[in-house]
């Protein structure tokens, strides 16, 4: 299997490597966004893709038309936000995410098994299960936003007004703010970006 693995972190980046090369895999590494688009210029099985890469978002890699996406596309992230990891598999062509936290043995057993996933869903992978598991099913329901409560807290995260999400998104105010006291109740607590 030829696997690119885009991380702007030199440790992580070698660590990976090195586990996966050392169980056969052939591996080429993209230390930032502009090196990743260069590798995706040739033909890989898989992408291990860092959600992170300094300045940039490595999601905004998988909307470009220039590069060859393969079938098999794991995020592989430090965030461990509930909404962040559903929203960046719901608005990209990933389907599957991996903690960085996650043991590298576990990585290679995620691996034997990304290929055989449903890529009309999402996925996370579970430490304890060894497995992956519908992204939905790996969070507490009672903290999971509904598809449109997700789109007004990502809203509500860039630093928008209720007003402003209202416009944007053909909604009354007062469907919004319905959706942000539910948000409230099931986050605990609404921050909104300076």
């Amino acid at each position: 299997m030829r696997i690119l693995i885009v991380d702007d972190h030199p440790l992580a980046l070698q660590g990976i490597d090195f586990i996966l090369q050392s169980a056969g895999f052939d591996t080429q590494l993209a230390k930032d966004y502009n090196s990743a688009i260069s590798g995706l210029q040739a033909s890989f099985d898989c992408l291990l893709l860092d959600y992170h890469l300094g300045d940039v978002n490595g999601i905004d890699l998988l909307a470009r038309s220039d590069i060859n996406l393969p079938k098999d596309i794991l995020i592989i992230s430090g965030m461990s936000d509930p909404e962040d990891i559903i929203f960046a598999l719901e608005t990209s062509a990933a389907h599957a995410f991996i903690s960085k936290q996650i043991d590298l043995s576990d990585l290679l057993v995620a691996l034997s098994l990304l290929s055989d996933l449903d890529h009309d869903k999402i996925w996370v992978w579970n430490s304890r299960q060894q497995c992956f598991v519908e992204a939905y099913a790996a969070f507490p329901e009672h903290v999971l936003l509904t598809p449109k409560e997700r789109q007004v807290f990502m809203f509500l995260r860039q630093g928008l007004l209720d007003k402003q999400i209202a416009e944007v998104l053909n909604r009354s105010i007062h469907t919004i703010r319905v959706q942000i006291r539910s948000i409230k109740r099931k986050r605990k607590v609404i921050r909104r970006s300076v």
